[in-house]
């Protein structure tokens, strides 16, 4: 049997280099991913190596748990039109790879993910409010509004940001946030710092 090319990954690979990626950023053990797709460690652990290649309601619940659509596990490199000398530098406007939020478009802006740095863009549908989120992590969120306007929450006291302003918060910090605006979007570019 002959070996295939380097540059043609059987996609499997490529899925479980991409879940292992999405698990470390999120800091989930195997154990807990596992868990949440009802599967053995010995399993996932050769999803990520590509030795074994997940079943669609796997993947299923991989997006569910790492909250990002199924495109996530797309093989940019293998698309036409792609450019390969780009993919470990620059994210193109079109190529971004998007998070689900009910109301919200939030998309990755960096080329690859990375447990230590979240550079997104969020665009928040009019009305929209988050959940509030008080789970202590450590490091923090810097964030600028780039259009519209946002109502943010940090340990319950109320901010109103418009165009041009910038925020940061401890992510230790109980959080929240609202577009007030019954008609307009808010858009936010933000950095998520994990230490």
């Amino acid at each position: 049997m002959q070996n295939k090319p380097e540059t043609l990954k059987e996609p499997h690979v490529h899925v479980g280099k991409t879940i292992r990626e999405l698990r470390r950023a999120r800091r989930i053990t195997i154990q807990q991913l596992a868990t949440a797709l009802n599967r053995s460690t010995g399993y996932i652990s050769q999803v990520e190596r590509g030795i074994s290649q997940p079943t669609l309601k796997d993947l299923y619940a991989a997006c569910a748990t790492f909250n990002v659509p199924m495109s996530w596990f797309v093989d940019l490199d293998q698309q036409p039109g792609v450019d390969s000398r780009e993919k470990d530098f620059i994210v193109r406007a079109s190529r971004r790879r998007p998070l689900l939020h009910e109301g919200a478009k939030t998309e990755l802006l960096t080329p690859q993910l990375d447990p230590k740095l979240e550079f997104m863009i969020s665009t928040f549908e009019p009305l929209l409010e988050t959940e509030v989120k008080n789970v202590a992590t450590v490091g923090a969120e810097y964030g600028l509004i780039l259009r519209g306007k946002l109502e943010l929450w940090i340990d319950e006291e109320k901010f109103v940001l418009s165009e041009g302003d910038s925020y940061k918060f401890s992510r230790s910090s109980t959080y929240h946030s609202r577009n007030p605006s019954p008609t307009d979007p808010t858009v936010i570019i933000w950095v998520g710092l994990c230490v």
